[in-house]
């Protein structure tokens, strides 16, 4: 019978084989994959059928008296030598390695967040055993979101990014995708089992951390999108221009549709063709769509004309979103965000209010140590300490960290726990994950775009071959008579 806390690899208890000194359990909501580390020792005249030695692509769980803490898949494992021992250095990754096996190529629009979940998981994780029971309806619409080529993992940390929610995998393989604040948390990953105080003992007092800062608050969100279409007309087109009798080339406040654009002159439409593209003895106006100008081809018109472009015209998005109270109280921080993948003014609106949402107020950051088990991620979790100065505050687990209490021992874990108020705080973990998503948002891949498999085809193919040999009759002459002498595949000439 396994003590409350063991290791299984694919199924059989290694915990034996384990050097439990070594273990290492890391768990964190959204920003980061949850990860596994421990050593497995061979020491001299042992044989491997004693020790069970963890291979890659194994399935490894942890287990503590709560149940199942840690579910994934062996991703690394060095060997090294470390005096008469051989020393395995295991590396487990949680589900998530296993949910991003399969990239993510499609564009949602006017849904509900968990419908885009649950589509994710059904068409692009299927058959890995994967559930979507604690993903949470949002009951509002997300305008759209577009996926070119991303892994899974970095779709819903996007997703949860634009609406200021947070996810994870457990160790049962189920996604959880919730509203991220102390209100909601409470409905989706329960209670904590232990509160923060100093009278129930139930904390290692000497461990506990309290921190408060401002350095990262965002109160005041810019966001940059790329473009959507509006169709103008003659009667609300902003590029309406009077001549003077010397101007040629009229600039654009927007660039148009090329094959829709409509150019009048005194209200008469002239003919338009592209520039550097059309012979300009064929139109009245060349369009320019990259430097968004017009211009007449037969000179500057006469003074006193009005001169009207509209059609139909890509507008540039920026939206902003604020929170007055955090500005009447610490001052106005800005911050932008630049996504040309947002193509709607509301889903870039949702991505600033999200952003303020997450960053725009002071950070509680509490950090301290137990030993009672079942802390899991998107617990809330009650701080309640005068001496801190701080009373019945709400937080969220946002990490979980576990060791051996004992060093060597097997019987019982030590819980590292941090816990946030409203806001997070921006790491550098953050700061990269913006830097790569940036990066696939510019993906130019849609619908239209052609993709073209190589894919390994294993073919057999027969060869045969006759080969006769023929030989002269000795003795042999050398020269023009017979026998004739051969030298591989030279002979006499």
């Amino acid at each position: 019978m396994p003590t409350p806390v063991y290791i299984t690899d694919n199924s059989v208890d290694i915990s034996s084989s384990i050097d439990w000194g070594s273990v290492n359990l890391v768990s964190v909501l959204t920003k980061e994959v949850s990860t596994l580390k421990f050593d497995v020792k061979i020491g001299a005249g042992q044989t491997f059928p004693v020790k069970t030695i963890p291979k890659l692509n194994d399935l490894i769980a942890m287990f503590d008296s709560s149940g199942q803490i840690f579910g994934g898949t062996v991703t690394e494992v060095e060997t090294t030598v470390r005096g008469l021992m051989l020393t395995y250095s295991v590396t487990c990754t949680d589900w998530s390695y296993l949910f991003d096996g399969t990239l993510v190529k499609k564009n949602y629009a006017m849904m509900d967040p968990k419908d885009i979940v649950v589509d994710i998981v059904t068409n692009f994780a299927p058959g890995k055993g994967f559930t979507t029971n604690h993903v949470a309806k949002g009951n509002f619409l997300i305008p759209s979101i577009k996926f070119n080529y991303q892994q899974p993992t970095k779709c819903l940390e996007s997703l949860a990014k634009l609406i200021g929610w947070e996810w994870y995998i457990d160790a049962a393989k189920d996604i959880h995708f919730f509203v991220g604040n102390v209100e909601s948390a409470a409905g989706e990953g329960g209670t904590a089992p232990v509160k923060i105080d100093e009278t129930s003992g139930q904390i290692e007092w000497n461990s506990l951390d309290v921190g408060q800062n401002l350095q990262n608050m965002k109160n005041s969100v810019f966001v940059i999108g790329g473009t959507y279409q509006k169709t103008f007309t003659a009667g609300n087109t902003i590029d309406t221009y009077k001549t003077d009798g010397t101007t040629q080339f009229f600039s654009t406040s927007y660039p148009y549709n090329s094959s829709l654009i409509t150019v009048t002159l005194a209200g008469v439409t002239q003919t338009v063709g592209i520039a550097n593209q059309t012979d300009p003895g064929t139109v009245q106006v060349l369009y320019n769509d990259a430097q968004r100008w017009i211009q007449f081809t037969g000179g500057a018109p006469a003074s006193g004309q009005t001169v009207k472009v509209f059609g139909q015209a890509r507008i540039p998005i920026v939206a902003h979103a604020s929170d007055p109270v955090g500005i009447v109280t610490y001052g106005e921080f800005q911050d932008v965000i630049v996504d040309i993948k947002i193509s709607t003014v509301t889903e870039a609106q949702q991505r600033a209010q999200a952003e303020i949402l997450q960053f725009g107020h002071t950070v509680f950051d509490v950090k301290f140590k137990t030993l009672v088990p079942g802390c899991a991620l998107g617990q809330t979790i009650v701080l309640n300490s005068p001496k801190f100065g701080v009373t019945n505050t709400t937080l969220i687990i946002k990490r979980v960290e576990a060791t051996v209490f004992v060093p060597g021992t097997q019987g019982q874990l030590e819980y590292q726990i941090e816990a946030i108020g409203s806001s997070d705080n921006v790491t550098f973990v953050d700061l990269m994950t913006t830097i790569l998503q940036q990066e696939a948002s510019q993906t130019s891949v849609d619908n239209s775009t052609i993709t073209e498999n190589l894919i390994p085809v294993a073919e057999t193919i027969s060869v045969s071959e006759t080969v006769t040999a023929t030989s002269g009759t000795k003795p042999y002459t050398w020269g023009t008579s017979s026998p004739q002498p051969r030298y591989c595949f030279a002979v006499y000439n």
